[in-house]
């Protein structure tokens, strides 16, 4: 090999090093500026995450065939509670806001992702309670991914429809709401609207 390409390549190789470095250190900024809290372990002692979790999964979860109440339906929720994930949380202007993921049928490991806000004076008490969003199930990691950015932009109050069925092509983000389900914050379930 010559020399001017030897010397070309070594260039070329720490140039390729220098951006690479350049990048970490501006995403390490760039995390570092944007310190805003969204664990849940940011706003919640782990006593208090735990029973706000249970009160999240009694609002969102399939109702067990137990009576409410029942030592079934207790051990039916305790099991949902394990199974569920809760990634994010921030609080705004007295909100809470929330994405959480439970386990979806599937033969893949599919997740549900689910986002909203509520209140909770005392922390260990939800009140007005809002699921805003309930993702189509995907991979743990896709789900997390598009659930990183419908939890910024739902913390952002920024809308959300773009990301609603039949917005962003064929990529499959939020299933409801859509054209014919809403969320009913007196019921605190889906419904369907009237046609």
């Amino acid at each position: 090999m010559e020399l001017p390409a030897l010397i070309f390549l070594i260039e070329m190789k720490s140039f390729v090093h220098r951006m690479i470095l350049f990048g970490l250190i501006f995403s390490f900024i760039a995390c570092d500026h944007a310190t805003q809290k969204t664990k849940p372990c940011d706003y919640f002692s782990a006593g208090q995450e735990e029973a706000i979790l249970r009160q999240i999964v009694l609002k969102t979860a399939k109702k067990p065939d137990a009576n409410a109440g029942s030592p079934e339906a207790e051990a039916w929720y305790s099991e949902q509670v394990k199974a569920y994930n809760w990634h994010f949380a921030h609080e705004e202007s007295g909100r809470l806001y929330y994405f959480v993921s439970r386990p979806a049928p599937s033969l893949y490991g599919k997740r549900i992702g689910l986002g909203g806000s509520f209140e909770s004076p005392d922390r260990l008490r939800i009140t007005s309670f809002k699921e805003s969003f309930h993702t189509f199930k995907m991979k743990p990691e896709d789900l997390l991914q598009k659930g990183a950015i419908l939890f910024e932009k739902l913390v952002n109050r920024q809308d959300l429809t773009q990301y609603e069925p039949g917005k962003k092509g064929k990529e499959e983000w939020i299933e409801f709401p859509d054209y014919l389900n809403y969320y009913d914050s007196t019921s605190q379930s889906w419904r369907m609207r009237s046609i």
